[in-house]
């Protein structure tokens, strides 16, 4: 009885395309991982997941948030440490007033290596791929019929949103402070996160005035969190403070810096 030759071969076909589990396994999770903090808005911790030769283009490049996610399907290559991840989701988009949000399914296919024995999300620039960053061709999806139409990525308006992020609503609730020269006295700073995502502020480690010192509560902001700056300063036994002194609070990952000015006056007793 004869046995076709393709038959014979078939199982080492299957068998050379089928990823080790733990191999497997390991991708899947660093995915679900990865576009969870794109679901939470926590881009910082979604950064660290991007290979070296991406981060650049990340960071600077509009994110986009999910309301949910799904693998469908995993094509690996170069001996399994290369893989690409069709991602079926339904992102959030940005219209005009006065509908300003909504959804919108789509479909994208993402690229993964192992990196420093972890997998890590990276862009190949494909002129008609769609990636967690949006799409990076949409004239050519328009021209396939794709519906709605996909936001404007031209170099202008990446630009203008870049802008936008930078500008942001975060901000300290006061610019300048007063401390009494003469008097020991503290007063606090209320920093709100007005970004999308998840931010870490830190304060300038420069040199202060003798007496002052100035703490935060917490470092790690999510979207919409407030931290406190606490500013005391005693005046006994310490050098006469200069008559205003810059402390500055430091936003990542957009290198942002808020100024706060701090003024020493003689102290005023009420009347």
């Amino acid at each position: 009885m004869r046995v076709p030759a393709a038959l014979i071969f078939l199982p080492l076909v299957v068998a050379a395309q089928t990823p080790p589990r733990q191999v497997d396994r390991a991708l899947r999770a660093r995915v679900n991982e990865f576009f969870q903090y794109h679901v939470d808005g926590n881009f910082r911790k979604a950064y660290e997941m991007v290979a070296e030769d991406t981060k650049d283009y990340y960071f600077a490049t509009q994110k986009v948030r999910f309301k949910s996610f799904k693998i469908e399907n995993i094509k690996y290559s170069d001996h399994f440490t290369r893989a690409e991840v069709d991602i079926s989701s339904e992102r959030f988009v940005e219209l005009p007033p006065p509908i300003r949000e909504t959804v919108m399914p789509s479909r994208m296919k993402t690229t993964w290596k192992i990196e420093n024995g972890k997998w890590v999300w990276y862009d190949l620039s494909r002129p008609t791929s769609i990636t967690p960053m949006g799409p990076s061709d949409p004239n050519t999806l328009r021209s396939r019929g794709s519906s709605p139409a996909m936001p404007d990525v031209s170099p202008a308006t990446m630009q203008a949103r870049a802008n936008a992020i930078l500008k942001g609503n975060s901000a300290p609730d006061k610019s300048e402070l007063v401390l009494p020269v003469d008097k020991t006295s503290s007063e606090q700073i209320v920093f709100h996160n007005g970004e999308q995502g998840s931010v870490k502020i830190s304060l300038d480690s420069g040199a202060r005035p003798a007496g002052l010192t100035a703490e935060l509560d917490k470092t790690d902001l999510n979207a919409g969190e407030n931290a406190l700056i606490k500013i005391h300063f005693d005046p006994q036994n310490t050098t006469a403070p200069p008559a205003r002194f810059t402390l500055r609070i430091i936003m990542e990952p957009f290198s942002k810096v808020f100024p706060i000015t701090i003024r020493f006056a003689p102290h005023q007793p009420r009347p």
